[in-house]
C-alpha cells in the first residue's frame, strides 16, 4: 500500500481577511492594509443600515401621522 497523500488544510492567508483571523502583520504590508480597508467597508454597511432603517421609521411615522421621534 501507498502512503494516502496529505490533504493541505490550510487556508491561503488572502482568503480569511476577518479581523479575529488576521495575521500578525506590521502597518506598511498589503494584508494589513486590506484589513483596514475590510473593517472600513463593515463599518460603513452597517451605518447605511441604520440609515435605512431611520428613513424608513420615519416615513412609517409620516405616513400614520405621528411626530417624528
Amino acid at each position: 500500500m501507498t502512503e494516502p497523500e496529505k490533504i493541505d488544510t490550510t487556508v491561503p492567508e488572502r482568503q480569511f481577511h476577518h479581523a479575529a483571523h488576521v495575521p500578525r502583520t506590521t502597518p506598511d504590508s498589503a494584508d494589513f492594509r486590506v484589513m483596514e480597508l475590510e473593517l472600513e467597508n463593515f463599518r460603513l454597511q452597517r451605518l447605511v443600515a441604520e440609515l435605512l432603517l431611520k428613513n424608513q421609521q420615519l416615513r412609517k411615522h409620516k405616513e400614520e401621522g405621528e411626530p417624528d421621534k
